[in-house]
């Protein structure tokens, strides 16, 4: 099932969830409140924007339809900018488990400096070093994943677990991404503050694999006149890293309104925030 479906099929699920008297979300509501814990709605809708700058390492580019010409591109290490919008449908299944399906858009480039290398036999060698090798990236993201979460008093801990697929439009391939973040907080309901504050890392597995038309890439003047129209490329690549520091913020507007907002540090830097309603 595509994932709009799957969104689809979603909210038809919670609307029935809502209108059945005899079933209501997350199962064991009433003993997790009768402990004392203050409960969300169980469902939610959210838009939210990521924009994200990370290293990126070119593990290699293979090149396509020069058999006969000996070329070599070896690529530096070189960074990725990204900026994600995503609609997210999600329902509490039980008080410590959320599960949530995403659609979304991303736009982009990766960016690398790549030494070429071009052997003529006894007319010599052409070596050049192309600054920036870009590779834009746009695509349609679509994905699913899951929360676990818990707490103490005011303090809260929780794990963030996604799958997410980027089918990309302006060159051919796909961004598999499996992100996982755990974070603890504490929150200020109790004090009179509608506020939770929280810390924590973000670890992703990203494979990436680009391919393309060599035509399209800036190469230098002396490789683009000898290279066919139908030469292609094929890059692999990852991230430099995979761990990253995470701090953010949640305010609770009202019962329904919820705005957060996330920052993240070190290699990968990102500016994240969303618009959640909870029904």
């Amino acid at each position: 099932m595509k994932l709009p479906s799957l969104l689809l099929a979603t909210s038809c699920f919670f609307a029935s969830a809502v209108s059945a008297d005899s079933f209501t979300l997350p199962i064991w509501k009433d003993e997790a409140e009768a402990l004392g814990y203050e409960l969300p709605k169980a469902f939610g809708l959210n838009l939210s924007y990521m924009s994200m700058e990370q290293g990126i390492n070119v593990d290699s580019i293979a090149l396509k339809g020069l058999d006969w010409l000996p070329i070599e591109m070896k690529a530096e290490p070189g960074k990725q900018v990204t900026d994600v919008v995503t609609l997210r449908a999600d329902v509490w299944l039980f008080p410590f488990l959320n599960v949530y399906g995403l659609v979304g858009k991303l736009e982009g480039y990766s960016e690398t400096a790549v030494n070429v290398e071009v052997d003529l036999g006894f007319l010599g060698s052409i070596n050049r070093r192309i600054d920036s090798f870009r590779l834009d990236l746009d695509g349609d993201i679509k994905g699913a994943g899951f929360v676990l979460a818990g707490g103490y008093e005011q303090w809260f801990a929780l794990v963030d677990a996604s799958y997410t697929q980027t089918n990309l439009t302006v060159i051919d391939g796909a961004i598999d991404a499996y992100v996982v973040s755990p974070r603890i907080g504490y929150d200020f309901h109790r004090n009179g503050v509608p506020l939770r504050l929280w810390v924590g890392a973000m670890y992703q597995d990203v494979e990436q694999q680009l391919s393309g038309s060599l035509s399209d890439l800036p190469l230098p003047p002396a490789l683009a006149n000898i290279i066919p129209d139908d030469a292609r490329f094929d890059v692999k690549q990852r991230l430099a890293s995979e761990w990253n520091t995470i701090a953010g913020m949640q305010y609770q507007v009202n019962e329904s309104w919820y705005l957060l907002g996330e920052m993240g540090f070190g290699d990968r830097q990102s500016l994240f925030f969303s618009l959640d309603y909870r029904f």
